[in-house]
């Protein structure tokens, strides 16, 4: 049980490396291959059409300009995974396939970016974002949302930095909840590898969390675990596990316990905003 395939959605912005540098990190332990996806909006899009009618030549215009964008991000694009693979020393090739270490590969389509990221995770393991905001295009937001709630695969959120490892100390968010236990056995490749793995649950939820439960459930996976718990006070659940995770040397914050009707909220303004938006170490997530 491992992760073999972690795809990336590049755009062309800064933001790329940071998912691309956390994508190269989550492969190293499994020597898995990375699949960055770059794709293209169709530049008919751009056209506002409403009430007032655009002349022919005006349309065109807008088309050409938004083609050109799209160029210029395609080629920003393929830049940040060539300087990515280069400072990870990892090949370049030019599609997936198993062999002795990380390899990166970079695919370019033309469809709606929900709709192709939504085939790709298909048959991925691993989905990796950067930092999702409430400014960011709906489309980036729809297709981050699609991924984790309809796709059943699981997505890891980059820090705005490029971590070093991903997965060699492992702190698990726990609250009892059917999300936090599939987000536990959809991570088990990382915690059986880890070297230190912790769960910590936050007295606030419905759902009381029972850490020596979980132990107990990891030791029958060869994975040794400890537990405690903390009192939320007056901060967000969210603040607590990422203060915990950022301050004592974790690599990996494993998150779930996000219910259907509430992820769009939760994720945009609500109790995860400040793990999905701002998360300050890697953060796994299983809806």
């Amino acid at each position: 049980m491992s992760f073999r395939k972690i795809l990336v959605p590049v755009s062309g912005v800064n933001r790329d490396r940071f998912a691309l540098g956390t994508a190269l990190a989550a492969a190293k332990p499994f020597s898995a291959h990375v699949e960055a996806l770059f794709v293209h909006a169709d530049p008919r899009e751009c056209v506002p059409y409403g009430e007032l009618p655009l002349s022919p030549d005006i349309v065109q215009d807008l088309i050409d300009t938004a083609a050109d964008l799209e160029k210029a991000s395609s080629k920003s694009a393929r830049s940040n995974v060539a300087a990515m693979a280069d400072e990870s020393s990892v090949r370049i090739v030019a599609a997936p396939q198993r062999g002795e270490g990380v390899t990166i590969s970079y695919l370019e389509l033309r469809e709606h970016l929900p709709r192709a990221l939504d085939k790709a995770a298909r048959l991925c393991d691993l989905v990796v974002f950067p930092p999702i905001r409430e400014t960011d295009d709906a489309e980036v937001q729809d297709a981050f949302i699609r991924t984790l709630m309809k796709v059943g695969r699981p997505v890891l959120l980059s820090p705005e930095h490029c971590p070093a490892t991903v997965g060699q100390a492992v702190i698990i968010g726990w609250d009892g909840s059917v999300a936090s236990a599939h987000a536990l056995t959809a991570a088990l490749p990382y915690l059986k590898q880890a070297g230190r793995v912790e769960i910590l649950t936050v007295q606030s939820g419905a759902i009381p969390g029972n850490g020596s439960d979980v132990v107990a459930y990891l030791a029958l996976h060869g994975v040794e675990a400890k537990t405690r718990s903390l009192s939320r006070g007056g901060a967000l659940t969210a603040e607590v596990l990422l203060d915990v995770a950022a301050h004592e040397g974790f690599d990996l914050l494993v998150a779930g316990g996000y219910g259907h009707s509430q992820m769009a909220e939760a994720i945009f303004g609500g109790v995860t905003e400040h793990i999905v938006s701002h998360p300050r170490i890697p953060v796994f997530m299983m809806h």
